[in-house]
């Protein structure tokens, strides 16, 4: 009984070791691309096809821009009051083939006297 119990464990020692480890087979590579799921993914993501390499990297710093708006307590009077607003900076991604845009808020004129915060999408712009 010992013997066959000693047999069957070198059995299996042995077919362990011969089974390849599909864990390790399948890992993704640290160069690969990364998975479509991760947000650094898409074709906007440095080195990917068509939008080549990095080449370096752009700070747009923030900008102040004055604005006018209604003034407080002028009822219906029309009168207008300069106000100063900043603009947050960011960075733009240059590659060998064009420029990445990361989202980006700017602000945009509504109508006389009112404006909003809008959010830019992330966008690639060729050379």
């Amino acid at each position: 009984m010992r013997r066959k119990a000693f047999v069957l464990l070198l059995v299996a020692i042995v077919v362990l070791l011969a089974v390849p480890d599909f864990a390790a087979a399948q890992a993704p590579s640290p160069t690969g691309p990364p998975h479509p799921s991760m947000p650094w993914s898409g074709p906007w993501a440095p080195g990917s096809a068509g939008y080549g390499t990095v080449v370096r990297y752009l700070q747009v710093p923030p900008q102040q821009v004055e604005i006018e708006v209604p003034a407080p307590g002028a009822g219906g009077s029309g009168e207008l009051q300069k106000q100063v607003v900043e603009i947050p900076g960011y960075v733009v991604t240059e590659t060998t083939t064009g420029f990445i845009y990361p989202e980006r808020v700017t602000l945009q004129q509504v109508g006389p006297g009112v404006y909003q915060w809008v959010t830019l999408p992330q966008q690639f712009q060729p050379k």
